[in-house]
Parts: structure tokens; C-alpha cells; sequence
């Protein structure tokens, strides 16, 4: 059996990050086939330089291996947009969220946590 919780990682970010932009195409091709199209991005906004980028919800029940194997990628995912300054600063923004019907039956709202 398992519990459905879908589990999604956006990113937002500036094009004026050092180093540039990650190559999303590069990982993307580096996940099993299944799992590509869920890598979404990049989105500009329509202004001050920043982009998004999301990944999405594998579908899988929690405890399947789909379900781990989504979660290792998400957080590879996520890795690539982890450059800080000296100081601590930075302007990658990486929020997961966590929702779904029996996600809710625990508790009645999404969670969301940045993750650095």
C-alpha cells in the first residue's frame, strides 16, 4: 500500500548568478526517461532578471522505490542551485513543497520549507 503525498521543488533564481545558470538540459537528460518531463524551466519573469524552474511530483505512493528515487532527484535538483557568497548570501531561492489528499488527512495544510 502507501500514502499519496506529492512532493514538488521551484526554484527562482537571477541570470545574474556567478558561474551563470545551471545546465537543466544536462541533468534533465541524466534522469531515467520517466522522470523528464518533470524537470519544468527555464521560466523568465518578466522582469529583474529572474528565472524559475520546478520539479514536479513523480506520482508514486510513499515507500515505493519511484517514491525515493523522486525524492534523491529532487534534492539533486535542488544542489544545483546552492551557490552562496561569503557572506552567506545568495540569490537562489529553493522552496519544497509537500501536499496532497492524504498528506491532508495529517495535516490540513501544504507544507513548504526552503531548503538552503
Amino acid at each position: 500500500m502507501g500514502r499519496i503525498v506529492h512532493d514538488a521543488v521551484i526554484i527562482t533564481t537571477t541570470d545574474f548568478r556567478p558561474g551563470g545558470l545551471p545546465d537543466i538540459e544536462d541533468f534533465r537528460q541524466s534522469l531515467p526517461e520517466h522522470f523528464r518531463p518533470l524537470v519544468i524551466g527555464p521560466i523568465p519573469a518578466a522582469l529583474n532578471g529572474y528565472v524559475s524552474y520546478a520539479f514536479l511530483p513523480d506520482g508514486s505512493k510513499e515507500g515505493w522505490f519511484a517514491s525515493d528515487d523522486g525524492d534523491e532527484y529532487r534534492a539533486r535538483f535542488a544542489a544545483l542551485f546552492n551557490h552562496q557568497y561569503e557572506d552567506g548570501s545568495t540569490h537562489d531561492e529553493a522552496v519544497a513543497i509537500r501536499f496532497g489528499n492524504d498528506h491532508r488527512d495529517q495535516n490540513p495544510e501544504p507544507e513548504a520549507r526552503y531548503t538552503h
